[in-house]
């Protein structure tokens, strides 16, 4: 693998570009919201919507969807993308805290 390959150049470029994106991005939400969390945060928020777009347009493509329903499916899920990871994570460390009652609970047969 030759690090001055064309297809390695456009991948490294491709990388950069979305980086760069995601620290302005970052930085205008940060402006906006009057900075009440870290920069890392609202980057890595960036970061989780994009990729929760990415997997959102695999899944419609997948699926066949037709284009405007992709376009919409794909809006919903960047946006809401960082609030769903917030809830999963919550969700965790509530089975965290006494993973052995969850577990009765959900098998639990009436």
């Amino acid at each position: 693998m030759n690090l001055f390959d064309p297809e390695v150049m456009e991948f490294i470029k491709q990388w950069g570009r979305l980086v760069v994106l995601s620290f302005l991005a970052a930085a205008v939400q940060m402006y906006l919201t009057g900075k009440k969390f870290t920069f890392f945060h609202y980057f890595m928020n960036v970061l989780v919507a994009i990729f929760a777009a990415y997997s959102a347009a695999a899944f419609c493509e997948w699926r066949e969807f037709n284009s405007d329903l992709t376009t919409g499916i794909i809006a919903v899920v960047a946006y809401t993308s960082p609030h769903i990871l917030d809830g999963l994570n919550k969700f965790v460390q509530f089975i965290a805290e006494n993973p052995k009652a969850f577990l009765a609970n959900l098998l639990r047969v009436k």
